[in-house]
Parts: structure tokens; C-alpha cells; sequence
């Protein structure tokens, strides 16, 4: 009897201790897939903030080139309208100015104050090709170039109705040399390219001679005989360069497309 008690006990242990073993068994594997199924929820959770992390970022770095994108246009854009007004001051005051000037004193004090304004204008056209691009720099380079040729033969033509004005001015005491000036400017023209090459003939420098006298009996600067004699016929070195007008729209035309190329239709 107490044999039977034993193996009951026996089993009994046994039976309990493979129970156990069978618990610890199905705990791990419970665990371990509790363990994957998390393991596998951070991966797609962390997938997923990756993600929205990146496309976050994609976002802002989007928004931060617009942002970038537009902030050089508008400034660009500063530059480019602040040159083209430069441009017109410039001109437009050589035009007003220089047109109302009545004398050699006031048109040479036009002339002085138009420094300014070519310098302000300089330093805009540098500044537009430094922001480029390069299709606008050459177009502020040729507007640059034809506002200055349109202002020196303003000032040219100025500066010879003002050396007229000052030589009819003489009329009035010295009418016979002044008669006489008259008579040897359109000759002094002719040859007045020819001042200090071989071609120059002996005629020429008497004829200049006889100016210079005349000149100083008439109290006028001798100097005023190059500004009414030397001819300003157009330099072919400048026949490639177009009017201003011509100049402003290639300029607009170029900044426009400069600004807004995405309503310039493709080639």
C-alpha cells in the first residue's frame, strides 16, 4: 500500500513537473511572439515616422527654396527696375536740362551736374549684371551704352548752340569778325580731321591762325572753335548699338523672361 502511495507520488510530481515544463514552453512562445508582434509594430511604426519625418522635411525644403526662389526675383526685380529708372533720369534730365540752357556757363554746369546721374547709373548696371542672369546683364550693358551715345550728342549739340549764341552775341560790337567767323567755320569743318596728320595743308593752319585772331578780338575762348568746328558724324564703331527706346524694350523683354520664365513658352 504504501508502494502505491509512492508511485502516485511519483506521478503526481511527475505529471506536475511536465505541466510546469509545458507552462514555461507556452509562456516563451507566447512571449516571444508577443515579442516579434511588438518588434514588428515599432519597425512599422518607425517606418511610418520616418516617413512623415522626410516628407516633413521634403516640405520644408520645398517651401524653403519657393521662399529663396522668390526672394531673388524680388530683388532681382529691385535691381532691375531701379537701373531702368537710372537710365531715365539720366536721359531725360540730359534732354530737359541741356534743352533749357541758353548759355556756354549754364550748359557746362548741365553737363557737370549730369556726372552724378551717369555715375548712379554705372553703379546700377553693375549691380544688375552682378545678380544676372547673363541674358539681362548684356541687355543693361547695350541700355547703358546707348543712353550715354544719346546723352553725348546732347551735350555735343548743346555745347555748339551755346558757342553760336556767344559768337552772335559779338555781333553787336564786332560785327565785321564776326561776319568773318562765319565765313571760315563751315571751311575749318572740312578740313578739321585732318588737324596733325600729313594730310593737313599749309592753307588749314593759316586759315586756323586767322580764326584764332578773330576770336581774341572778339573776347571768345579759343577753345570755342573746336566745339563749333570739329564734326560729329557717327562713329561705325556704334552702328551695332540701338536707340534708347529700342534699348528699353530689349531690356524689359529680357527681364521679363528673366523673372517669369515660366511664361516663356518653350522652344
Amino acid at each position: 500500500m504504501k508502494d502505491l502511495q509512492g508511485i502516485g507520488a511519483i506521478a503526481a510530481a511527475v505529471v506536475a513537473a511536465v505541466g510546469i515544463a509545458s507552462t514555461i514552453l507556452i509562456g516563451r512562445w507566447t512571449l516571444r511572439g508577443a515579442l516579434r508582434g511588438a518588434e514588428e509594430t515599432a519597425r512599422a511604426g518607425l517606418a511610418q515616422a520616418d516617413a512623415s519625418y522626410r516628407a516633413a522635411l521634403d516640405a520644408v525644403r520645398a517651401q524653403g527654396q519657393n521662399d529663396h526662389l522668390q526672394w531673388r526675383r524680388s530683388v532681382q526685380r529691385d535691381a532691375y527696375a531701379a537701373f531702368l529708372q537710372s537710365v531715365l533720369n539720366y536721359t531725360d534730365s540730359a534732354h530737359n536740362n541741356l534743352g533749357r540752357a541758353s548759355g556756354l556757363e549754364e550748359t557746362r554746369a548741365c553737363i557737370a551736374a549730369l556726372r552724378g546721374l551717369e555715375t548712379d547709373m554705372s553703379h546700377r548696371a553693375w549691380v544688375v549684371q552682378l545678380e544676372g542672369p547673363d541674358e539681362v546683364a548684356g541687355a543693361a550693358i547695350t541700355l547703358e551704352a546707348s543712353a550715354k551715345i544719346l546723352v553725348v550728342a546732347e551735350q555735343t549739340h548743346a555745347l555748339k548752340m551755346a558757342a553760336m549764341h556767344e559768337v552772335r552775341l559779338r555781333s553787336r560790337t564786332h560785327r565785321q569778325e564776326v561776319v568773318r567767323i562765319w565765313e571760315l567755320v563751315p571751311v575749318a569743318q572740312g578740313f578739321w580731321r585732318t588737324i596733325g596728320t600729313p594730310d593737313m595743308e599749309d592753307s588749314s593752319n593759316e586759315l586756323l591762325a586767322e580764326l584764332r585772331a578773330l576770336f581774341s578780338r572778339c573776347e571768345l575762348s579759343t577753345g570755342l572753335i573746336a566745339t563749333l568746328c570739329q564734326p560729329h558724324d557717327h562713329d561705325p564703331l556704334l552702328a551695332d548699338i540701338p536707340s534708347v527706346n529700342e534699348a528699353i524694350k530689349g531690356f524689359i523683354r529680357a527681364a521679363r523672361e528673366a523673372l517669369h520664365p515660366e511664361r516663356v513658352p518653350a522652344l
